[in-house]
């Protein structure tokens, strides 16, 4: 069986079509948080963007199937990045006057209160400004879109367009940039970007590091190797002695002979003679069908054992995870229906939209496209947006979009969300992989399918992945 293609002329006549879906069992949804873990606490209205060229204005072959994820920063609801000062004492700010021309203070609303590790400090002029750990939070004037660093748009990397500010950038083969951009000013270095990850000030071990996990919608503890770590719920002795079947998937995570603890990691030495590393007094273990970094396949297996994961991601109530076999786990309703986004893809670029995770998350490419799938045929009449309440705010990777009827759209790392009338029951994903390409009589045209692409454009329906 083969995905849906839809092909369009832009310059010509219509051409065909094919109709077809994939059919999965039932999936159970992921479930069973760790104790130890903390969701991601942020006020209403600070937003996590990717920074740089992972927010995906680049369509070209060498990110078809890959765009690394170095640094997530704390943005405002605009999605443009909030900075700290170091010459700013804890819970003040001294940035006035020419300073606060360039650095503009990130103002709370009149009825925001403090939460976890954010403050708020009062500016003597009737606002109050949020503090992260103590320190001030700004944004920068010269940050033009989502993603930008100290004044350089991510939108440089990508097809030809105007950034934020109404300058045009960009440019080159395929969205990839070749030409001369508009040099910036020198960037003071004693401001820095407010950075969820890399996380910082977790004492690890030598061989453990933390990484965004989004199978597991959360940032998790992870071997040398880069495979998930997995926690032991009961008693360590229950975990030494079990001898099931169901727990020789379960792999203790050994530590070396000579290692001492590390700040909440310390090392139980086990009956068998192996020296197992534990995490705040739970045993660690890897799972052995976690077939690659990345997969978190133990989630939802055992109730005894749960990810071990430094902070979750912050969920819509509306909106829950679902497992699938072959695509790993994907966003759904509450009553478990898949979740789908509009994406854009020149057809000659390469990738693995089939493959599990061959996709990844271009969020510039998201927000170009909007609550508009730009596709023929009525296509709305089988597809429809995700609606979110008439008060949700942007939190976290969750935005909301104002549709042209007036009503909320959620949208997630910068797609609308959509649910589609060819999924029955909950883990069906009969939209996945479905196509309307866009082919040019004039190749070195661009064609605006939504978003920019210069090449066989074309736009597709995806599962909505964590």
């Amino acid at each position: 069986m083969k995905p849906a293609v839809v092909i369009y002329w832009v310059l010509g006549v219509a051409a065909a079509a094919t109709a077809v879906g994939y059919a999965f069992e039932h999936a159970r949804a992921l479930s069973h948080a760790a104790r130890t873990t903390e969701t991601l606490v942020t006020p209403q209205g600070v937003t996590l963007q990717p920074l740089g060229k992972a927010q995906g204005y680049d369509l070209g072959k060498s990110t078809a199937s890959a765009i690394a994820r170095d640094q997530i920063a704390y943005a405002d609801k605009r999605g443009l990045t909030l900075y700290t000062w170091d010459k700013d004492p804890p819970g003040k700010s001294a940035c006035v006057d020419a300073c606060a021309d360039s650095f503009k203070p990130f103002l709370a609303t009149s009825d925001a209160k403090t939460l976890g590790e954010w403050s708020l400090l009062d500016r003597g002029d009737g606002t109050k400004q949020w503090t992260l750990k103590s320190k001030a939070l700004y944004t920068y004037v010269k940050d033009a879109d989502p993603g930008s660093l100290r004044g350089e748009s991510a939108a440089n990397s990508g097809a030809l367009r105007k950034n934020g500010l109404g300058v045009m950038v960009g440019g080159g083969y395929r969205g990839e940039f070749h030409g001369n951009k508009a040099a910036n000013d020198a960037f003071p270095s004693d401001w820095k970007p407010a950075l969820l990850y890399p996380l910082s000030g977790v004492k690890l071990p030598a061989g453990i590091t933390v990484k965004e996990m989004p199978d597991a919608t959360a940032f998790v503890f992870v071997d040398h190797g880069g495979y998930t770590l997995y926690e032991f719920d009961g008693e360590q002795i229950e975990a030494q002695k079990c001898a099931l079947n169901s727990c020789k998937n379960w792999r203790p995570l050994a530590a070396p002979q000579l290692t001492e603890p590390v700040g909440d990691f310390t090392i139980v030495d086990r009956a068998d003679g192996v020296r197992q590393w534990a995490y705040k007094s739970r045993l660690l273990y890897t799972y052995a069908e976690d077939l690659a970094p990345g997969y978190a396949n133990g989630l939802g297996v055992d109730k005894r054992w749960s990810i071990a994961a430094v902070m979750r991601y912050y969920m819509p109530p509306s909106v829950s995870i679902q497992k699938t076999p072959g695509q790993g786990s994907v966003l759904a309703t509450a009553n478990g229906m898949t979740l789908y986004r509009r994406d854009g893809y020149i057809f000659q670029s390469g990738g693995g939209h089939s493959l599990r995770r061959g996709q990844p998350q271009r969020p510039a490419v998201g927000r170009d496209i909007g609550s508009d799938p730009h596709c023929a045929n009525d296509c709305e009449k089988i597809w429809h947006p995700f609606l979110a309440p008439a008060n949700a705010q942007p939190w976290g990777f969750w935005d909301v979009i104002t549709r042209s009827d007036g009503r909320q759209q959620w949208v997630y790392q910068g797609y609308a969300l959509w649910t589609y009338d060819g999924d029955k029951r909950p883990g069906d994903i009969n939209g996945h992989d479905t196509y309307d390409i866009f082919v040019s009589d004039e190749p070195s045209r661009i064609a605006d399918v939504g978003t920019p692409m210069d090449g066989a454009a074309s736009l597709w329906w995806s599962i909505a992945l964590p």
